[in-house]
């Protein structure tokens, strides 16, 4: 298998101006390959970094030090760490997907205008795309008659859903997961299972963040466990 991303030695602390500049290590030295194909799963207690890390790769947080090496269809070969934010918009825009518990949409947005944007946003003609996000949202039990409704009244789980719904509908090449099955039903993780499966089947490469290790264990390739800002483990599935 080929190496899509290569993190070495990354760090990413964080400056609290409040408390007389003091500073919190949110990861340190984390370094791990991903290989095409591949599904990381990452474990660890609340507050250990789990999610600092993927927000890292994200560049949703500038890293302190390191370097994440993605091989790009757009870039080539280009360390996340140091590009441009041009650079970044475009890698997400097209080859990076994000799945938060959280969604943050514009409030006059309708959930099914939401993941049909993120279609036509990648290429995709305007009747193809609604179809397309019908299917999905349909895919991961989000009910037709919320559809034509603002994410803001939605529930944790199905703001969850919708958010499953946009990220996996443009199929990334790196697709990373914060905590994908959180204050989902069992019929809704089964949906999270089957899509990830067909991602999988199709070439997209994860990194997911879990504290349903039950769920885990049946999706990710490899483990890796994070305490006190430092990775470990690695042993395969």
């Amino acid at each position: 298998m080929s190496e899509l991303l290569k993190i070495d030695d990354l760090k990413k602390t964080f400056t609290m101006h409040q408390s007389d500049n003091k500073h919190i290590v949110g990861c340190n030295r984390i370094s791990f390959i991903l290989n095409e194909g591949e599904f990381i799963g990452i474990t660890g207690r609340s507050g250990a970094g789990k999610s600092t890390v993927l927000k890292s790769i994200y560049r949703t947080y500038i890293p302190t030090g390191g370097s994440i090496v993605y091989r790009s269809e757009q870039f080539g070969s280009i360390d996340l760490v140091q590009a441009t934010e041009r650079e970044i918009i475009a890698i997400r825009k097209k080859e990076i997907g994000y799945v938060s518990q959280f969604l943050n949409v514009m409030p006059r947005v309708t959930a099914l205008e939401l993941v049909t944007a993120t279609l036509i946003e990648i290429g995709e003609r305007s009747n193809d795309a609604v179809e397309q996000a019908k299917h999905i949202l349909a895919h991961f039990k989000l009910p037709s008659s919320l559809w034509d409704s603002y994410p803001r009244t939605f529930s944790g789980g199905e703001k969850l859903r919708l958010n499953l719904a946009q990220a996996m509908v443009k199929r990334p090449k790196l697709l990373l997961l914060d905590e994908p099955t959180a204050s989902l039903d069992e019929a809704s993780k089964i949906a999270v299972k089957d899509m990830i499966i067909q991602l999988k089947e199709e070439g997209t490469s994860m990194i997911g963040i879990f504290h349903d290790l039950d769920f885990m264990e049946t999706v990710v390739d490899c483990q890796y466990n994070l305490s006190n800002g430092s990775l470990s483990g690695g042993h395969s599935n």
